[in-house]
């Protein structure tokens, strides 16, 4: 077969797999196929690309520490406020941009995305609410809500986190009443 014509049924396949038009590994079967089990370079590509993923897992895991910055950089509750809300517009952009990369694990920014929102919401209810129990309501609901999405999505790490969760918040509880 012509080379070039092969290079066109390569793409073809890599296209269909990265838009999951065709299972994986019929997809690794068509491209041993058609390469004639030399590999068509894509693992060495995503092998290069690996460090240049890792900036999008380090900024993404950076999101989490950003709304304890801007509680503790200001005192203003507007400014606050419009801090959290980039923030987790920013989690939610990482989280599209996670799925737009198949080689990036879209669940760890689901996980970030939940994360951000959840520390955020605490800040602000530890420090202009003060009631305890309502902190710790907060922090059930959110637990549960993880558990169900996670079930729900497929997501297992979603999944383990809400029970982790559920699980600080019981030695919590625990804490408070002994």
């Amino acid at each position: 077969m012509n080379q070039s014509r092969k290079q066109i049924i390569v793409n073809e396949i890599h296209y269909w797999k990265s838009h999951k038009l065709l299972p994986d590994h019929y997809c690794d079967f068509l491209l041993a196929l058609y390469t004639e089990g030399h590999g068509d370079g894509e693992n060495q590509k995503l092998k290069k690309q690996s460090a240049y993923m890792l900036l999008y897992y380090f900024f993404d895991s950076i999101l989490i520490l950003l709304p304890i910055l801007v509680f503790l950089a200001t005192d203003e509750l507007f400014i606050r406020m419009i801090g959290i809300v980039i923030i987790c517009t920013l989690a939610l952009l990482m989280k599209k941009q996670f799925f737009r990369y198949p080689e990036l694990k879209s669940a760890y920014a689901v996980m970030i995305f939940f994360v951000v929102c959840l520390f955020s919401s605490l800040l602000i209810l530890d420090e202009y609410v003060g009631n305890s129990w309502m902190t710790y309501s907060w922090m059930l609901l959110n637990s549960l809500t993880w558990i169900i999405i996670g079930k729900r999505k497929q997501q297992h790490f979603l999944q383990i986190a809400g029970i982790f969760v559920l699980i600080i918040i019981c030695i919590m509880l625990g804490f408070n009443f002994l």
